[in-house]
């Protein structure tokens, strides 16, 4: 879809899991999915070396928030597109620098998200993280209007909020990831004006993961846990047609351990 036309817009977010090692797997994705719209999380990259000039030879624009630790974040895409902020505005925090970038498009903007990963419950950045999750709906509630403005909040929030989320509720209750406190801070982000892409088109389904351990025969046997979600508010929602989980590149050689999740939307003029 051309700036400026009217019709389906495919947003994808995906945790590529380091851009170096998985390039080829980004190259391939949007050779033969072609989305409008590509968030990225753990790049793992600094900005000076994320690779513009193979994005922009496959037709996309491309904006980077990175750093010299583990995390970076993108947004690729073949719409005009101009950058917001990136981190928490007005806060000295390197690493979340590293974790937040937001991008308006004329008809949506989109916040590339990468939540950490908190571990081991009960740590220091166990704390951080769930901070992260209220410092990140104060941002939207300074920023944007729920009910006015199409957002959509996508990436890797390293939490998976419902029991139907995790292949064994049971056996990972309490653990990272699937701790109650990260799953009320999930709420409390959520009742800003959100809405999960996924379960509005799908509730009460089960087994719908987007990241499975690379041991253990975890993806062939789908013992996974639904971590990576497209949040929307309500003109957003309003226009998603459909949302599903992209598996196939998971079986890729030498995959990430996260799967791309894709909405689809029908934009009115």
């Amino acid at each position: 879809m051309e700036e400026g036309e009217v019709g389906i817009v495919h947003l994808v977010t995906w945790n590529v899991n380091s851009l170096n090692a998985r390039l080829e797997h980004v190259q391939r994705y949007l050779k033969q999915r072609s989305p409008e719209v590509l968030c990225l999380q753990e790049t793992k990259l600094r900005t000076e070396a994320f690779p513009q000039e193979v994005l922009e030879s496959l037709g996309y624009r491309s904006w980077h928030a990175g750093g010299p630790g583990r995390n970076g974040v993108a947004v690729l895409s073949r719409l005009e597109g101009q950058e917001l902020f990136r981190g928490f505005p007005g806060e000295e925090d390197p690493q979340a620098a590293e974790r937040i970038l937001a991008v308006k498009f004329r008809a949506f903007t989109v916040i590339s998200v990468y939540v950490p990963n908190g571990s081991p419950v009960g740590s220091d950045y166990f704390l951080y993280k769930l901070e992260f999750f209220y410092r990140l709906r104060e941002l939207l509630e300074r920023h944007f209007d729920p009910q006015r403005d199409p957002l959509a909040l996508c990436g890797d929030f390293n939490v998976a909020p419902e029991p139907i989320d995790v292949y064994d509720p049971e056996l990972l209750e309490g653990q990272i990831c699937f701790h109650e406190r990260e799953r009320a801070a999930f709420r409390v982000l959520l009742e800003w004006g959100l809405h999960d892409a996924l379960r509005l088109k799908h509730p009460g389904r089960a087994g719908l993961f987007t990241w499975w351990d690379y041991q253990f025969g975890a993806f062939k046997a789908n013992r996974g846990m639904r971590l990576d979600h497209i949040l929307l508010t309500n003109p957003l929602a309003q226009a998603l047609s459909e949302v599903f989980v992209d598996r196939e590149p998971r079986s890729w050689k030498k995959p990430s351990d996260h799967a791309p999740v894709v909405a689809v939307f029908q934009l009115p003029d």
